[in-house]
């Protein structure tokens, strides 16, 4: 899928999951969710996310960046005694040594930057951020689970797994759920503002 229909998606559940909160509340559990549905893709190097943060969007420059940023956080958080900080470095040198839809989208993926965003939510008492967080990115893993090339869920013991049922990327039917999901986003603003 498509970074769009991924942050439509994000978009659209975040706004159904802040329903009845304070708007501090729905305002965090929506970017949240936002970001979530984009963290997988910074295995890709022409990413939404990897569009603002790489100087040069192609795979070496991704490669030794994030290499790069990973060795300096585990040594920050050697220096710092902050577990955080070596986890995201961890975290960021798999993200720069694997392929698209390996590490990012597999089960120690999310649990690692799972990990970092409770440790924060729970130390900013920021409940939102984490629920939000997680939903982005499961939603993110279950959408490309659907696609032909799926997840390599299990990384890195196996390959990439696919739903029998697949969408083709860009094709008609992630259109139909980027114009739902983005209908579903208007139709309740729209509701909010009454």
């Amino acid at each position: 899928m498509t970074g769009k229909t991924h942050m439509a998606v994000g978009i659209a559940t975040g706004l159904a999951l802040s329903t009845g909160k304070p708007l501090r509340e729905q305002l965090i559990l929506l970017t949240a969710s936002a970001i979530g549905s984009l963290v997988p893709d910074l295995d890709h190097p022409k990413s939404k996310l990897n569009q603002r943060i790489l100087v040069f969007k192609n795979r070496i420059f991704k490669v030794l960046s994030y290499l790069i940023i990973g060795v300096g956080l585990i040594y920050l958080g050697s220096a710092l005694e902050d577990i955080v900080f070596k986890i995201l470095g961890i975290a960021l040198m798999l993200t720069g040594i694997s392929s698209h839809r390996g590490f990012t989208h597999s089960l120690l993926g999310f649990f690692l930057f799972s990990s970092i965003v409770q440790i924060y939510s729970i130390r900013f008492d920021l409940n939102e951020i984490y629920i939000g967080f997680n939903i982005g990115y499961i939603l993110h893993l279950v959408m490309d689970f659907f696609t032909p090339q799926g997840i390599q869920l299990f990384f890195p013991l196996t390959e990439n797994i696919s739903s029998p049922i697949t969408i083709k990327t860009n094709g008609e039917g992630e259109n139909l759920i980027f114009i739902g999901s983005s209908f579903y986003s208007i139709y309740f603003l729209v509701q909010l503002i009454r």
